[in-house]
């Protein structure tokens, strides 16, 4: 019999429902732009939530009853950066938009950037707060990385990354509210938004997945030649970092 170093899965629903509700997730995203119909939207971002996380669920089990070969993990690690790089072919695709609309203004726009009647928010206040924060929050998941990789759990820290990330999308909520313009003024209205808001929900689903990473460190389900879901988070962590650096550089300061 010849050998076979990969698992032989079970079916499962969860790629096609895991579609269906993306499907959903952005038909229920344009009824809140052109009619501003906001609850199919969390309906189904809450459903896009719940299939996530049971789905992840269901892969850490088949790791820790050992289905996962080294062949295995490193396919997992192909499909890990190719799904990151369609994250920053993503951003890329609305920074592009962004500076073809600032370096090159309308007519409509009176040719000229930012567009008139609109009250930037200073950068140096709540924004240089978050990104101070969000900063910190690597610095901190950096050395719980490190006490990770000799031996040694640091929950402290691993907890104050997660409540720095909470801190972070307290202050961009707190920050919205105190907008004085809204996505439906113009060009950076729509940009400043659907950039900032995407960015929070990515930060969002980091927060999840080392939520997710936190408890299987605190039951010692993780170990130093098996924890793929562990690098992965701290690799999505960093990410959202660097975007969040452009989106503060080219948005807030550039912008102001």
């Amino acid at each position: 019999m010849k050998l076979n170093y990969f698992n032989i899965l079970i079916e499962s629903s969860f790629p096609i429902l895991m579609s269906l509700i993306f499907v959903s997730f952005f038909f229920s995203f344009l009824l809140f732009l052109k009619m501003n119909i906001v609850i199919f939207f969390f309906i189904t971002l809450f459903f896009l939530f719940l299939c996530l996380v049971v789905w992840v669920k269901n892969v850490f089990v088949e790791g820790l009853i050992g289905n996962h070969s080294y062949y295995m993990q490193d396919g997992f690690k192909i499909c890990f950066y190719y799904f990151l790089f369609s994250e920053i072919m993503f951003f890329f695709s609305l920074f592009w938009f962004y500076f073809d609309s600032s370096l090159v203004p309308v007519e409509e726009l009176g040719i000229y950037w930012k567009p008139l009647g609109l009250e930037m928010v200073n950068p140096f206040s709540l924004p240089f707060l978050n990104s101070l924060i969000l900063l910190s929050s690597a610095i901190t998941l950096t050395r719980v990385h490190y006490k990770f990789l000799v031996l040694s759990k640091d929950l402290f820290f691993f907890c104050l990354t997660l409540f720095l990330g909470l801190m972070f999308l307290f202050f961009q909520m707190y920050e919205y509210n105190m907008m004085t313009f809204s996505f439906s003024d113009g060009i950076y209205g729509s940009l400043f938004y659907f950039m900032t808001g995407f960015h929070g929900l990515h930060v969002f689903f980091g927060l999840l997945f080392l939520l997710m990473n936190f408890f299987l460190v605190l039951k010692n389900n993780l170990l130093l030649n098996h924890h793929l879901s562990f690098e992965f988070s701290i690799i999505y962590w960093h990410f959202v970092d660097v975007i969040w650096l452009y989106l503060f550089i080219f948005l807030y300061w550039w912008s102001f």
